[in-house]
């Protein structure tokens, strides 16, 4: 995503659920009887949930808050739009990275937050591992909130098909959620974070589905999570639109059984909300 303005506008109902299931979860958390915590958020994108939703579940005597994304100028969307709390630092972040992480943040939380990220990253199996390297070898934990299936990536696929599109999309998979098409998407994520090695872990689903407000603010919510708009030509853009709101279409008919009326402007939604744990490293005397 590199529209950070039409990004924060859009999707205020999906927010609020997800900001909803992380104060839910949030009662989990382990924090330390005399304050001084670590929180490392992951994927804060232009600012709003993070603000608006995962911000005000942090005690007041936390030690220290890092709002970090892979992309420069969604931080710098933040900056300006927002006051940085005392305590709060911005830090840019691949969270799939597969070099060493940074060493003034390899094992220095006691707590991670990832919302609406780990459905962006092709490789969870890495994005989980790198959540684990940088919680303390003391011990620490997780909340992650993402899509296990989402029309945006159903719809991305049906492009990739679509012969009038899919010259412009080169490699569907990293516009596809990694478990898009799993049968069974909580007992793998599960299997990941175990591989990972969290442990204590806890999950929760909800099914949904989010309806806009009229078309012209369908479309433009749409445009900043397609990843590949921006490889359309301009002068076609008007046109794949409408052809990507038929494909959301159809996507919540087959999914949620709805009428072709009630299909128009929606976009359906399967989130999943997990915590685990990372428990003390066992130093051998040996």
């Amino acid at each position: 995503m590199n529209k950070p303005a039409l990004y924060h506008k859009a999707h205020g109902d999906l927010k609020r659920d997800v900001g909803q299931l992380i104060a839910k979860f949030s009662t989990k958390l382990q924090w330390r009887p005399n304050g001084g915590d670590t929180v490392i958020d992951i994927g804060t994108g232009p600012g709003d949930v993070s603000m608006k939703y995962i911000y005000p579940i942090i005690p007041k005597n936390v030690g220290r808050m890092v709002f970090s994304d892979i992309s420069l100028l969604m931080l710098e969307f933040f900056k300006t739009h927002y006051q940085i709390p005392d305590k709060c630092d911005l830090k840019l972040l691949d969270i799939e990275t597969k070099q060493p992480l940074p060493s003034d943040m390899e094992g220095k939380f006691d707590h991670l937050i990832s919302s609406l990220v780990l459905h962006w990253v092709p490789d969870n199996r890495t994005a989980l591992g790198n959540m684990y390297k940088l919680l303390r070898p003391e011990g620490g934990d997780c909340i992650l909130v993402f899509f296990s299936y989402n029309s945006v990536f159903q719809a991305n696929y049906m492009m990739s098909l679509n012969p009038k599109w899919s010259q412009y999309i080169t490699d569907v998979n990293q516009f596809i959620a990694p478990l898009q098409f799993s049968k069974n998407p909580t007992t793998e994520f599960r299997d990941m974070m175990e591989d990972a090695g969290f442990s204590n872990i806890s999950m929760d689903t909800k099914k949904t589905y989010y309806r806009y407000k009229d078309m012209e603010e369908f479309k433009e919510s749409l445009i900043p999570v397609c990843g590949f708009f921006d490889f359309i030509p301009k002068s076609r853009q008007t046109e794949f639109l409408d052809d990507y709101v038929k494909a959301f279409e159809e996507v919540a008919k087959e999914s949620r059984n709805l009428s072709p009326e009630e299909s128009k402007c929606v976009v359906v939604a399967d989130i999943i909300v997990a915590y685990g744990q990372k428990l003390p490293t066992q130093i051998s005397l040996n």
